[in-house]
């Protein structure tokens, strides 16, 4: 999508006098009353000055992941206060209001091209909810104009977000403005959360990111944002497919659950029948004098004991019932959901094919005014290639204000940097620090003075094909700077992604490629599986899943058996080596310390059974086929040999075990 602008942009050269009237539009903040009637769209203004340091799209998108994945491991806070931090806002029900994760920007941050703080976004999204980057990157780009177009704007926060969120945020500093100088220590952006966890398409709310407000903002453009609408559209059919299968699983479980239920509530009901029958006979019995005093009190004992395990087990089943209503509750509303999803998507749909019919109309009437009227030649042809590229050269020049010495820019691009976000998936696992400051800022303070007091994490971050740029690179000069992002510079990274789609739909036809593994950091075995060009070396393609213990990574039956985590639990996953998409999982959770051993067709691992671990024995379908009755050492290893395993138990004494049925 490219950039967009305020309302009052252009109408500031000619009605200076109404800012007086209207301060709010001059702190930069979104009049939504203003919003849908007509006037120019929201644009993001950037630094578009020289550079002093160059950094990978990696390590700018690792910023982010490296917050996501702590807030996925449960922290409520991650990062630094001056820098990027994350609050994850979450509470009890409120209503309808929403909870969400605030991304905040501390006064020390470099970031000063919306492109670059979009990547970072894309990054935290992968990290924190598990998003493949390509719906991580469309998110990130709802989620700026989002913030941008609700700017400061009180009444909507206060009235959409639960009070865990609105006590950090003030109407200054929520929203996103669309001016870079104002990003450090003035901007909280809300990330809407959804209804699903980590792994699902509805951990983020669409719903409110995609709002009526927005569409209207993307419909502004000159190409109406039709494809970044489409996108959207494909991913809340992909939420309500989602949502739908879920509701069905779960209702099969509620079936299931409710017929054992029924026959316990059945069998207890027979039971304290009998214990009524069997109190009756023993008090009359007593009363004729049939049992001594003794015995009518032992059997009056053994009786009420027994009617206490009924009531006991009376309340448990209350409360199982009770919690099958809960689920079964749950389940009707991922149904309303994926309901709610679908009529949001077709009713996009409906719009986006009547923008597409209005915009052929357009056309066809240009062209029947353009053959009535010949074309003066010394106008040039309208969107010719030579006018369009003299265009883009004087935009993208220096532009110094004068008043404040900024230098600003609009953002165009982003159209483009979807297609290479989605494709550069080489982020997971970057050790998150603030890579876009270099040790020398200091000595560059003068030249960023004159540049408009701008942090320089430069708008065209290189790719990560092993050029020198891949390093931080710093200049002496402005003229030096500046080379960083010229045309040429541009056609160079054009090449590359045009290189590297080549390679990607090579890869995707199954042309045989050599898979590698990837960290998700220096502190984790925990990665991807990837892809890597033979020839050149790069990174073609990697999992979606990021959680794979690379350590336990195998090749079994033309197929890469892996333990990976899922949910909480680590399992058994088998992905296709050619799309490395998983084809299924395992239902055994396996120890996080275990590795995994083949002999044949044979994968051997530690599962967790009733809180001990054991050896178990897998076919190539992930499913058990046996378990060692004794305990193993959570730190085991194994060797077959003669038609033997030796392993070591839970002392870590060695043991042998037939290497079928693991019995000693």
């Amino acid at each position: 999508m490219k950039g967009y602008r305020f309302p009052w942009v252009l109408e500031v050269l000619v009605f200076g006098c109404m800012f007086c009237m209207l301060p709010e539009l001059v702190q930069g903040q979104v009049n939504t009353d203003e919003l849908g009637k007509g006037q120019a769209t929201v644009e993001f203004f950037n630094y578009e000055g020289p550079v002093t340091r160059i950094d990978t799209r990696a390590q700018i998108r690792g910023i982010g992941y490296t917050l996501g994945t702590e807030v996925r491991a449960g922290a409520a806070r991650s990062g630094a206060e001056n820098r990027y931090f994350v609050i994850r806002g979450a509470s009890a029900p409120e209503g309808t209001r929403l909870d969400a994760d605030i991304f905040g920007l501390g006064a020390g941050v470099g970031v000063d091209h919306i492109r670059n703080l979009r990547l970072i976004l894309q990054g935290y999204l992968e990290g924190a909810y598990n998003y493949s980057a390509q719906d991580a990157n469309l998110l990130a780009q709802y989620i700026t104009i989002y913030n941008a177009v609700y700017r400061g704007n009180w009444r909507y926060f206060n009235t959409t977000y639960k009070q865990s969120v609105l006590r950090y945020l003030t109407a200054d500093n929520a929203g996103l403005s669309v001016r870079f100088n104002e990003w450090p220590g003035r901007t909280l952006m809300l990330i809407p959360l959804g209804i699903g966890s980590a792994g699902s398409l509805s951990a983020i709310d669409t719903t409110s990111i995609s709002d009526s407000t927005v569409l209207d903002e993307l419909r502004k453009e000159g190409d109406l944002s039709i494809d970044q609408r489409k996108d959207m559209v494909d991913f809340k059919e992909r939420e309500a497919e989602e949502a739908e299968l879920e509701a069905m699983r779960q209702q099969q479980e509620i079936a299931e659950e409710a017929a054992r239920l029924a026959e316990e509530r059945a069998a207890l009901e027979a039971e304290q029948e009998r214990i009524a029958q069997e109190q009756a006979q023993a008090e009359a019995a007593a009363a004729q004098g049939q049992v001594s005093p003794e015995e009518a009190e032992q059997a009056a004992q053994e009786l009420a004991a027994q009617e206490a395990a009924a009531q006991q087990r009376e309340q448990e089943l209350l409360e199982q019932e009770a919690a099958l209503a809960e689920q079964r509750a749950q389940a009707e509303q991922l149904e309303a959901f994926a309901e709610q999803k679908r009529d949001e998507a077709q009713q996009d749909r409906e719009t986006i094919a009547g923008d597409q019919q209005g915009r052929i109309d357009a056309a066809g009437r240009g062209q029947v005014i353009a053959e009535a009227e010949p074309e003066d030649p010394s106008r040039g042809v309208p969107g010719s290639a030579e006018q369009a590229e003299g265009e883009v050269g004087e935009a993208g020049e220096n532009r110094e204000t004068g008043a404040t010495g900024e230098n600003t820019g609009s953002d165009e691009s982003s159209g483009e940097d979807a297609a290479q976000d989605a494709g550069d998936e080489s982020a997971a696992g970057e050790d998150g620090s603030d890579q876009e400051t270099s040790a020398d800022e200091t000595s560059n303070d003068e030249q960023r003075a004159e540049a408009g007091n701008a942090e320089t994490v430069t708008d065209e971050a290189v790719d990560e094909e092993g050029s020198a740029e891949d390093t931080v690179v710093e200049e002496d000069n402005e003229d030096a700077g500046a080379a960083e992002t010229s045309p040429e510079t541009d056609a160079e990274d054009t090449g590359d992604e045009q290189q590297e789609q080549s390679f990607l739909a090579v890869e995707n036809a199954q042309v045989p490629g050599v898979i590698g593994m990837a960290l998700a950091g220096s502190t984790t075995p925990l990665g991807s599986v990837v892809k890597i060009n033979p020839a050149s070396g790069a990174e073609l393609k990697r999992t979606t899943l990021n959680t794979i213990n690379i350590r336990t990574v195998v090749l079994v039956d033309n197929q890469i058996i892996a333990i990976a985590g899922i949910g909480a639990t680590q399992r058994l996953v088998a992905i296709d080596p050619n799309t490395l998409d998983v084809l299924y999982q395992g239902e055994d959770e396996i120890h996080q310390e275990s590795l995994l051993w083949v002999n044949g067709q044979d994968i051997y691992g530690l599962i967790v059974f009733e809180g001990n671990c054991y050896l178990a024995r897998f076919d190539t379908a992930l499913t058990r086929q046996a378990q060692s009755e004794i305990r193993i050492h959570p730190y085991g290893t194994l060797l077959i040999q003669e038609n033997m395993l030796s392993t070591q138990d839970a002392e870590g004494k060695a043991v042998l075990l037939d290497p079928i049925d693991l019995v000693e």
